[in-house]
């Protein structure tokens, strides 16, 4: 049981309010805050009871802020950048090139782009000790526990937030070549309607990244399956359970993928955030200038703003899809 004086409300449940209040559910601030459902419930059932207000609507999709929770949320928000103003004094006066630094990072990101380069930079880096969390969400708002955040959402409107765009990601359709040779490699995006489309929660939800001349493919296509893993669905598509958008540089990881004869379907920025003050720390200037080196686009033309091809990176041997459609 946590102990709290009279109607004051706790701290912590302060800070869970305000993760309840940007991610949209309870479960999604779970996940963030790195603690359970029933806790956060627990917490905001807490504050409520303390303030003698209801915070929230509740929903199936998810919670919203009520009016009240809307007023109670600005002043919340200030309480909580007072709060990391004060970690960030302490982290100036922390010139060590060692100890831990966490970065956020989609799951798919921190899977396939991020984990295969681990093990190089702490050969290089012993000092400093590494937290990955990987959420299952696109964004990963910088917090009081994060040092970077790589994500898929722009902070704009965050004048303590610094960005740095890292890299961008084009989706295209692939498939496993056991599926292209059981129902065909369609070449068109209408014929590409009719097969068993795989989707991320993601991209249902965040229609807006797609380019106009597919913004309708969505619309048409009801997925045959939705995962929020870029890593099941990937295995999915692998094992021939449908065609589905990855991005072109996850396939560098894998060579069980074919990409159909069709323009992508969208493109997706990468952001490297972090508080302004936070590159004053040597090691978490450290881990950032390695993590702009991973998405190096003169080096790695997966990464680059206008797509090219796979078939067309040096070096890079990429299978044909069947012409069958």
């Amino acid at each position: 049981m946590d102990n709290h004086d009279g109607g004051r409300a706790d701290w912590d449940d302060i800070k869970t309010f305000v993760a309840a209040a940007q991610a949209g559910s309870f479960g999604a601030a779970a996940r963030r805050l790195r603690t359970s459902q029933p806790t956060i419930t627990r917490r905001i059932d807490d504050l409520e009871t303390r303030l003698g207000v209801r915070l929230f609507d509740r929903g199936l999709r998810g919670v919203s802020l009520t009016r009240a929770g809307e007023r109670i949320y600005d002043r919340a928000l200030s309480m909580q950048r007072a709060s990391v103003d004060i970690e960030r004094m302490a982290l100036e006066a922390d010139r060590h090139d060692s100890g831990e630094v966490t970065i956020a990072a989609p799951e798919g990101v921190g899977g396939f782009l991020l984990g295969v380069k681990l093990a190089d930079f702490m050969k290089e880096n012993p000092g400093i000790r590494l937290a990955l969390d990987c959420g299952f969400y696109p964004e990963n708002p910088v917090d009081g526990h994060v040092d970077l955040s790589v994500q898929l959402t722009s902070p704009g409107g965050q004048p303590d937030v610094a960005a740095t765009e890292l890299a961008t990601l084009h989706y295209a359709l692939f498939a496993s070549q056991d599926y292209i040779d059981t129902y065909g490699a369609p070449t068109r995006l209408e014929a590409a309607v009719g097969h068993r489309f795989i989707a991320h929660s993601a991209q249902v939800s965040e229609k807006g990244q797609w380019h106009a001349r597919t913004g309708a493919f969505m619309e048409l296509a009801a997925p045959s399956l939705v995962v929020n893993s870029s890593t099941a669905m990937l295995h999915a598509i692998e094992r021939g359970a449908g065609i589905g958008p990855v991005p072109t540089a996850i396939l560098r990881m894998t060579s069980n993928l074919v990409m159909l004869d069709i323009p992508p379907l969208a493109t997706g920025t990468l952001w490297l955030c972090h508080h302004r003050d936070a590159l004053k720390s040597p090691r978490v200037a450290r881990v950032a200038e390695w993590l702009v080196s991973i998405f190096d686009a003169r080096e790695r033309p997966w990464f680059r703003r206008e797509f090219i091809h796979p078939a067309e990176f040096e070096g890079w041997s990429w299978p044909a899809a069947s012409a069958r459609a």
